[in-house]
């Protein structure tokens, strides 16, 4: 099972890139085969979407005429079982590098599956994915809500879980103190969640092959 982590902040190893950790230790305690993958995207080359070139993009499926690293990014999450994606919460949006990454993404499948001849499936279809968000003073909520409908536009398929708050996992303020969004006890819940997902999409992929 290999799990890729996105890191969305652009502070190191602070609240986001904890919770993102500790997702992906969870599931690696439920599965100990587990391969663990982490992008900081502060680490990453990643320019705003131009969308002028949206001919390019309608022509070459799940493609950019961009060069930077947001293709081999894309190639990562396409290769893994699953994701679980994070990002803080700054000024009533995510960080501006986060919010241009999610930008070119869904330009690039926007304009593909919308003004393209929209033949070849989505590469990320399915694609099992936890979600993580935090905030200081604000509602990490509203986070966790932007990257829903960022995976959903993907075709990815949002892992999750029975208790508040539903979407995925949220910290506010000080995690460890954090009684109202408990994100280290949800934390384990979406790692359960994620593994489910992925040993049932493996059985019935399994099944497929056997039945041709």
């Amino acid at each position: 099972m290999h799990i890729l982590g996105i890191v969305g902040s652009m502070r190191r190893n602070k609240n986001t890139n904890t919770l993102v950790n500790q997702v992906m230790n969870d599931i690696e305690s439920i599965d100990s085969n587990a391969v663990l993958d982490l992008i900081n995207l502060v680490d990453k080359n990643v320019c705003p979407c131009r969308v002028v070139c949206s001919t390019y993009c309608s022509s070459n499926p799940y493609q950019c005429s961009i060069s930077d690293d947001v293709i081999e990014i894309l190639l990562r999450m396409t290769k893994a079982d699953a994701l679980v994606i994070g990002a803080p919460l700054y000024f009533r949006a995510p960080p501006a590098k986060f919010q241009a990454f999610i930008e070119r993404l869904v330009s690039m499948f926007y304009f593909y599956e919308s003004q393209g001849t929209g033949e070849k499936e989505s590469p990320l279809k399915g694609k099992p994915c936890g979600l993580v968000g935090v905030a200081e003073y604000s509602n990490p909520y509203q986070i966790l809500e932007y990257l829903h409908d960022f995976c959903t536009v993907l075709k990815m398929s949002p892992v999750v879980i029975e208790k508040f708050p539903y979407l995925g996992v949220a910290g506010q303020g000080d995690m460890r103190e954090d009684e109202v969004f408990k994100p280290f006890e949800r934390s384990k819940d979406l790692a359960k969640g994620i593994v489910a997902e992925v040993m049932k999409q493996k059985k019935s992929t399994k099944v497929q092959r056997q039945s041709r």
